[in-house]
């Protein structure tokens, strides 16, 4: 009997439980397809309709169309809609959505990306440069805009003869373009593009990109009554070439300038490196050597010209690489005397003068000193302005021939080896003490060939030209000239080797 109590209990508690599951189960019917918003991977909001939502975001947004010109708006980057479903009947209103997404992140609109790709081999850790994208609105400003930067740096007459294949033969003397390209490797793609990110949609602001790094407006000067290009481009910290570079209207740094006329100022700061080679063949002056006659009956201070130097003159043929206006590197091809110089001679006296006191002078005279390389050779830098930075001193490369690597570097005067060593910068450097505090600084050296404290001579070898020092891209020396004190310490001044103890 118990038993069958028991069997009567489970059978009506299985029928009940098949009668729960059954009324569940007929209560909840099909589960409903709806669509789950993730914005930036967060969850906020089921709605009913993909669709809607998208076409409100569209017809919200007028004042994007009208800034941008285009007929619809899409939402943004980070904003996912997928297709689920469930029984969940909680569902938000589209606007709700709509507005969420309005006050988080900023809409997109079709387009076009370039990247512009940086050859980063061989750079040091800071000196690596990320991919830079640039949004545009029509593909075709990038190619256009490129080709603007080329004729800034170029001209447009001699890019238009290159590319049409139309420069003329050097017969003489003269320049031919070999070779034009960017350095970079720069794509373009269709894509979304945020409307809170910088839009590019004509090709005087991108142009202006693409030269100065900035969509900033550039500074500009009013030209004032007996100014010139050159003492304009000083007071800016510029050189005459970055000058012209920036205001292509004016052919060199003598051409016309007009007070009220007004002058770009801005610093340039590519983002892209327009590269080409040029054919330049060209006659360079060869320095005359000066030679002492000394003369036993004579005080020191006597000085007489015996026979006038002359400069020669050589016709040289040079390779050289430009980027961005700037010589990256030069190699003399070939170089053929066409005028020997003439040596000059001077009578200097020996005769000790009577001392009157204590007294020190700086005093220079281009007799005294002797070119610190072979000839020939080319001065690719000089005592200026350069990237926004001084140059103290002036660069020459080529020396002897080739790009120069590894020619010998002299002492322009006798002297004593202030210091030797290896800067970050500098490379390999020498610096050398001469009569009246004056100094003369070498560096990028391959080898140094003297040692600190030891006396040198002038047109004593003391090293071999290099490209030692970080940054330095190209062979060549950097000499410099100090006075007063040894280079960078207190005391010292840094004077133009080309007005000051050279003529060139």
């Amino acid at each position: 009997m118990k038993e069958k109590v028991i069997g009567t209990l489970i059978t009506v508690f299985i029928a009940l439980f098949v009668l729960v599951v059954s009324i569940g189960t007929k209560s909840l019917g099909e589960p409903n397809e709806v669509y789950q918003v993730y914005l930036n991977g967060k969850k906020i909001g089921l709605i009913q309709s993909k669709d809607s939502l998208l076409s409100l975001i569209d017809k919200e947004q007028a004042s994007i169309k009208d800034k941008f010109n285009v007929d619809k708006v899409y939402p943004p980057s980070g904003l996912n809609i997928e297709k689920t479903y469930t029984y969940n009947n909680n569902l938000s209103e589209t606007e709700d959505i709509y507005n969420q997404i309005k006050e988080s992140d900023p809409f997109t609109i079709k387009g076009y990306v370039v990247t512009i790709n940086y050859n980063n081999e061989g750079k040091d850790e800071d000196e690596i440069k990320e991919p830079l994208k640039i949004n545009l609105m029509d593909s075709s400003l990038i190619k256009t805009s490129l080709h603007e930067v080329a004729e800034t740096f170029i001209g447009k007459d001699e890019l238009k003869l290159y590319e049409n294949n139309t420069q003329s033969e050097i017969t003489d003397t003269g320049e031919i373009i070999t070779s034009a390209y960017f350095a970079e490797t720069i794509t373009i793609k269709e894509s979304l593009m945020s409307t809170s990110e910088k839009i590019f949609n004509n090709t005087d602001d991108l142009t202006q990109f693409l030269m100065y790094g900035s969509s900033e407006d550039q500074p500009q000067y009013k030209v004032k009554v007996g100014e010139d290009l050159n003492s304009i481009a000083e007071d800016h910290k510029l050189n005459i070439a970055e000058l012209l570079i920036a205001n292509p209207k004016y052919p060199s740094g003598n051409a016309l300038i007009a007070p009220g006329d007004i002058l770009n100022v801005g610093l340039i700061n590519p983002v892209v490196s327009f590269t080409y080679r040029k054919t330049v063949v060209s006659n360079e002056k060869v320095p005359y050597k000066t030679e002492y006659v000394e003369d036993d009956n004579k005080y020191t201070s006597y000085r007489e010209t015996k026979t006038k130097g002359v400069d020669g003159i050589s016709k040289v043929t040079q390779d050289a690489l430009y980027v961005n206006g700037e010589v990256k590197n030069l190699r003399i091809v070939t170089s053929e005397v066409v005028k020997e110089p003439i040596n000059e001679v001077i009578v200097k006296g020996t005769k000790k003068e009577r001392s009157y006191g204590n007294y020190n002078s700086i005093t220079f005279s281009s007799g005294d000193y002797s070119w610190p390389t072979l000839s020939p050779f080319m001065i690719v830098s000089r005592f200026e302005y350069r990237w926004g930075v001084f140059h103290r001193g002036i660069d020459i490369t080529g020396a002897g021939g080739g790009s120069g690597y590894g020619s010998p570097i002299f002492a322009i005067r006798d002297g004593v080896v202030y210091k030797t060593g290896t800067g970050v910068k500098e490379g390999n450097y020498i610096i050398i003490k001469h009569e009246g505090n004056i100094y003369s600084q070498y560096m990028h050296l391959s080898k140094i060939g003297v040692s600190t404290g030891q006396s040198v001579k002038k047109e004593q070898k003391i090293g071999q030209m290099g490209h030692t020092g970080k940054g330095v891209t190209g062979t060549h020396l950097h000499l410099g000239i100090w006075i007063g004190a040894p280079p960078y310490l207190p005391g010292s001044t840094v004077v133009d080797p080309c007005k000051s103890v050279f003529r060139c």
